[in-house]
């Protein structure tokens, strides 16, 4: 059979019937936890990209490729900066050796392609452009004979590209409506024909096919051996397969085709190349060859087909034989797709869909065949690999060949086509940044770059920095939280923790490669501590000292701004000490004793009564106290032991004093927070909120909160809330201001619901419920920049950062918590 590329220019392919096919890489679209009417959504914008190709062919391929383990970690290795670059090049590289050693080199990468044959317009019909096409003709002849006769050249004239790169150019704007698309090149040809003849091995990134053209003034000179050059092998025809012989490997390569579709296939829930990519532990790949039939031909063709099933009827009647239940049924389908047709005067399609499935040994083919069949099977779709036809069904996967047989052709409808999800797939983060896991359900690495949202990335959803960890006690919240955090300081980030648990104590013996850039501040109650978080003493702004100390002391006392009369009054002595020259809290009392107003001594007294109780004088000094607590190092830790945090459950009136007291100790540190948040813009900073619920329950921690993940966006800074439930994220502008959200195991149906609303999922529907009640520890849900929702699992890859960043009790390790 005759090779059938003639020439490649851009993503134009001519073959030798003088047909020019368009080749694009349909970007694939997120498919996971899509609502029905989302999927519907999809399923039209298909078929109506199928119904409007009316005269042409259609070539769809979904091929399976390497996608290189090395490429994408030395990728990551280009957006590390700051002072720990040598540390991070150093764990990347560590990283990137144990990836390669549990998964090999390679993941398999799933990409889809579609060809559309190119008609040019009608011309208006004069004797120049009779005598143009004339002389086209015979300079294609002349070509023909040349090629045949002289030389192994093939010369392509100008003006013939040109007129369909014009017509490309109206069909990308019509695709691209619709779909996100991406022309091919030459390198994309080059790796699809020559992976089609065996290659493996080699990362599509990585991959270069030299087409040398030599471009004269009327047309365009081309090596025939440079096209051929991709299916260099030795190909040996068996029956029932291919063995395909290079020079590194030997691939043994079975091809199949639909015999019969003897079911409906329903949408949405069996779209084929959707559910393979995740039913398969092997790569297999997948062609369709589509050819239009108008509605006349259509009708035509079924009436034709329905004469020869009656006359198998009448003449089993006639013979006083019953007729054959494959006659009769064939027969009922046959009048049902008569009257539809009559009635939509919709058009068919002839379908030829051929599925590649290729081995490096023969008992490992048979397997792998037999698992392919069985799952066509339980869709109703009946595969067949016929004897001797192997190559040619082989060469129905080059760009714009064609259609190999009729014997198996399928006449199916657009919205057949549009419901077997060709371009769906689970795809989740970037393509480079920080490892954090692989996807449960294809086993990919997920990949994440948290500084991304904030520089508007094409396709994204979002351009909040902030981030939400959700989930019950011990599912993995933490330890994702602190996996993301230690990354991002190593690829250049700066962090703020606030831990409320004092559980990072120990992180500078268990990360020693980066103590030198951790500070502890461990804020015990100690008498040197005294005052060190004082508003006026942790502010470096007198006016936010201000502020803040007004709602410390409100919070504590309860005096509301509502109140005329104690408000004011403590308002005043507020404003007094923050006009001194010295500031602290302890002042403010000694201000409002100094006022004769009874109303003023009664507040002091109140103030007074929590200075003595337990860590409390960490909030109150005497002036003496500057700029208590730097934050120069990457990765910078606040501590304050002996907090007492309310549960959830509890509602503010019922704080008791202990833990009125650890709020407002987090409402202060949060507030430095946000001082921390307005230095360099240049650096992507992190302010970590461990146990978020118990100062967001409260009006001072919600307003705080909001202005965290407002300042954060314009000032390079992202916020991560740690806490259990949705619902503690109270605000609705907070919850539509936070872009990365993890979400681990919760068994309580109400939650899970929130948890499903909150990442804008069908929380009604039963699977979706099933799959996060149903996730193990160090498993989550999560939604990236881009909106698309899916599950993985977080992995640390090195035992040491497991151990660090593990918060079990010691006779309880074992797996991330």
């Amino acid at each position: 059979m005759r090779y059938p590329i003639k020439y490649i220019e851009n993503n134009l392919v001519f073959n030798h019937d003088g047909e020019c096919f368009a080749y694009y890489e349909l970007l694939p679209y997120n498919y996971s936890f899509l609502s029905e009417d989302e999927k519907m959504q999809v399923h039209d914008h298909f078929r109506q990209l199928i119904a409007q190709n009316q005269d042409g062919k259609i070539h769809a391929l979904q091929i399976s490729m390497d996608s290189s383990i090395r490429a994408v970690q030395e990728r990551s290795k280009e957006l590390v900066a700051g002072r720990l670059q040598e540390v991070a090049y150093e764990r990347i590289d560590h990283q990137t050796e144990a990836l390669v050693s549990m998964l090999g080199e390679n993941q398999v990468d799933y990409r889809f392609f579609i060809g559309f044959k190119l008609l040019l317009n009608e011309q208006e019909i004069n004797m120049k452009s009779i005598g143009k096409a004339i002389g086209t003709s015979l300079s294609s002849f002349i070509r023909d004979v040349n090629h045949q006769l002289m030389g192994d050249f093939v010369s392509m004239p100008h003006a013939e590209v040109e007129r369909f790169q014009k017509m490309e150019s109206f069909l990308q704007n019509k695709i691209a409506r619709r779909f996100k698309i991406r022309p091919l090149d030459k390198n994309d040809f080059g790796y699809l024909i020559e992976h089609i003849y065996g290659q493996a091995g080699i990362a599509y990134e990585d991959y270069d096919y030299p087409l040398p053209l030599e471009k004269l003034k009327a047309e365009t000179l081309v090596k025939r051996y440079d096209i051929i050059k991709p299916t260099r092998c030795l190909i040996e025809e068996n029956q029932r397969y291919l063995k395909i012989e290079r020079e590194e490997q030997t691939t043994y390569v079975a091809y199949f085709t639909i015999n019969s579709i003897v079911g409906e296939l329903d949408f949405p829930s069996d779209e084929i190349f959707y559910y393979q990519q995740q039913q398969f532990t092997f790569p297999i790949s997948t062609s369709m060859n589509v050819e239009f039939v108008t509605n006349k031909k259509a009708l035509s063709t079924v009436r034709n087909k329905k004469k020869e099933l009656k006359d198998l009827d009448n003449h089993a009647w006639e013979s006083n034989n019953e007729t054959g239940s494959n006659v009769v049924d064939a027969l009922e389908q046959v009048t049902e797709l008569e009257d539809i047709l009559d009635k939509s005067k919709e058009a068919m399609y002839k379908l030829s869909y051929v599925v590649r499935v290729a081995a490096s040994s023969l008992d490992e083919l048979k397997r792998r065949c037999d698992e392919v069949k069985d799952f066509y099977d339980d869709l109703n779709v009946k595969l067949v690999r016929p004897f001797g036809d192997m190559f040619g069904l082989h060469t129905e996967f080059l760009p714009a060949s064609k259609r190999y047989m009729n014997d198996y052709i399928q006449y199916v409808t657009s919205d057949f086509l549009a419901g077997l999800g060709f371009g769906a797939t689970q795809m989740l983060g970037e393509t480079e940044g920080i490892y954090i896991g692989y996807n449960l359900e294809t086993g990919r690495n997920v990949y994440l770059n948290p500084s991304l949202a904030s520089q508007g990335v094409k396709g994204s959803v979002t351009n909040a920095l902030a981030a939400a960890f959700l989930g019950s006690l011990g599912g993995g919240k933490s330890f994702a939280n602190n996996l993301l955090v230690y990354y991002a300081v190593l690829f250049g980030g700066q962090a703020l923790v606030v831990d409320p648990k004092a559980e990072r104590g120990n992180w500078k013996e268990t990360l020693p490669e980066i103590a030198h850039e951790i500070n502890i501040v461990n804020l015990t109650s100690d008498e040197r501590n005294k005052g060190l978080l004082d508003p006026y003493a942790i502010m470096h702004n007198k006016k936010d000292s201000e502020s803040l100390a007004i709602d410390i002391l409100t919070f504590l006392t309860g005096i509301s701004s509502r109140d005329g009369e104690k408000f004011p009054i403590l308002r005043k002595a507020i404003r007094t000490v923050t006009q001194q020259e010295e500031s602290g809290l302890l002042l403010v009392i000694h201000e409002l004793r100094s006022d004769p107003n009874p109303i003023a001594a009664s507040i002091a007294e109140h103030i007074e009564s929590f200075i003595d109780y337990d860590f409390a004088h960490l909030l109150f000094s005497d002036g003496t106290v500057k700029n208590s607590i730097s934050l120069e190092k990457q990765l910078n830790i606040i501590q304050v032991a002996d907090l007492v945090l309310p549960d959830a459950e509890t509602r503010f009136e019922e704080y008791t004093t202990m833990e009125l007291l650890s709020v407002a100790m987090l409402i202060v540190i949060s507030t430095f927070a946000l001082d921390f948040i307005h230095s360099d813009r240049s650096i992507f900073k992190m302010v970590d909120l461990d146990e978020a619920w118990s100062f967001l329950q409260v009006a001072q921690g919600k307003t705080l909160s909001n202005k965290l993940v407002r300042a954060g966006r314009s000032m390079n800074a992202g916020v991560y809330f740690v806490t259990q439930n949705a619902d503690d994220l109270t605000d609705e502008k907070m919850k539509n201001n936070i872009g990365l959200k993890f979400a681990f195991r919760s068994t309580d149906t109400n939650e899970i619901k929130k948890t499903l609303q909150f990442f804008g999922v069908n929380p009604d529907n039963e699977a979706n419920q099933k799959r996060l009640r149903g996730l193990e520890n160090g498993q989550c849900l999560i939604q990236d920049l881009y909106g698309r929702v899916g599950t993985i699992q977080i992995h640390p890859v090195f035992e040491d950062i497991f151990h660090a960043f593990d918060t079990r009790p010691p006779t309880k390790r074992g797996e991330p918590s």
